[in-house]
């Protein structure tokens, strides 16, 4: 049931997100399914929910750095965060000039060095060119860039709290020396579509692969937590893995479905994030913690119903993001 409920939800995103970018009015009918049974009332955080309102989230996005409140704001264009660059990467201790020859920002941070020309959606950092999601553009003066740069250029990891409105920012999240990889890509690169769900062409819905080190002291579990960010994903959760044995080191490829140990609270789902909805930042976690068995019984959604109960037994934390559109 819990498999059904989740495709069904997937299906509807795909719709409902068809029928806005259409100009089409999709709550009515999610309402008179919803009325006849065929799918459950949505919950305070839905994600249908959240793409059936997508024509009002074109409203400025909220700021915060290092929990302190920016005086500036970013823009949601068409489900893309943008983010005055100038402000962001300035308050993050990074120095950026303008070149009015090339019509270019350069971005000089402590290890980093990139380069966003106006109007282009590429951006090259340390000689390595990525591509964005939407061009970078000018509004009220502002340099507007998409908030995929952040991790790219900045190494600022990124949050997203729907109740507010607010993209938080930060350093690189993690604690008590444990260290997290994956050799399905490398961070804030684009996960391969073999990782995806069936329904995104190309996707196997196999699990990726995770490894971590230098467990701290007094571990005696591990969890493992995969979620989308992605504000039409709201933190909805892709897959975790709990009370993993404190002596191993990982979870193989395709591992999901039949692990030996441990216990799955989310099946993997691969990504499939709406078409047209831009990048979407999945997030590969792993938690340290000082018990062999979590007390978590219901299976949850979104990664806020988590996080507090590993927050309570954590001992140390690792992450790795990557990025997948369609």
């Amino acid at each position: 049931m819990e498999m059904k409920r989740i495709v069904g939800r997937k299906v509807w995103i795909q719709m409902a997100l068809w029928g806005a970018l259409c100009g089409l009015s999709v709550v009515p009918g999610y309402a008179a399914a919803e009325e006849a049974g065929a799918v459950q009332a949505p919950a305070a955080k839905d994600v249908v929910r959240n793409v059936s309102s997508y024509l009002q989230w074109n409203t400025p996005v909220n700021l915060q750095l290092e929990d302190k409140a920016l005086p500036v704001q970013g823009a949601m264009i068409n489900t893309v965060i943008m983010v005055p660059l100038r402000s962001v990467a300035e308050a993050s201790g990074a120095r950026l000039t303008w070149d009015e020859a090339t019509r270019s920002v350069r971005i000089e941070g402590s290890q980093l060095s990139a380069v966003q020309k106006l109007g282009e959606k590429s951006v090259t950092v340390n000689g390595t060119s990525y591509e964005l999601d939407h061009e970078s553009m000018l509004s009220d003066g502002n340099l507007l860039v998409p908030a995929r740069l952040l991790p790219l250029v900045l190494g600022l990891e990124l949050r997203w709290d729907s109740a507010s409105r607010t993209l938080a920012l930060s350093s690189r999240h993690g604690s008590g020396g444990l260290t997290i990889r994956t050799e399905a890509f490398q961070l804030n690169g684009n996960i391969p579509v073999a990782y995806a769900h069936g329904g995104v062409p190309g996707g196997q819905n196999v699990s990726l692969p995770v490894s971590w080190s230098n467990a701290p002291a007094g571990t005696q579990s591990f969890a493992v937590v995969m979620y989308d960010i992605h504000p039409i994903a709201d933190n909805y959760i892709h897959w975790s893995v709990i009370d993993l044995p404190a002596d191993m080191q990982g979870l193989k490829e395709g591992e999901a479905g039949s692990l030996k140990a441990g216990r799955e609270l989310n099946s993997y789902f691969g990504m499939e994030p709406p078409r047209y909805s831009g990048d979407h930042l999945y997030r590969v976690a792993v938690y340290a913690l000082d018990t062999k068995k979590l007390d978590a019984a219901e299976t949850p959604v979104f990664f806020e119903q988590l996080e507090p109960l590993l927050k309570e037994h954590m001992l140390g934390y690792a992450e790795v993001d990557g990025f997948f559109k369609q």
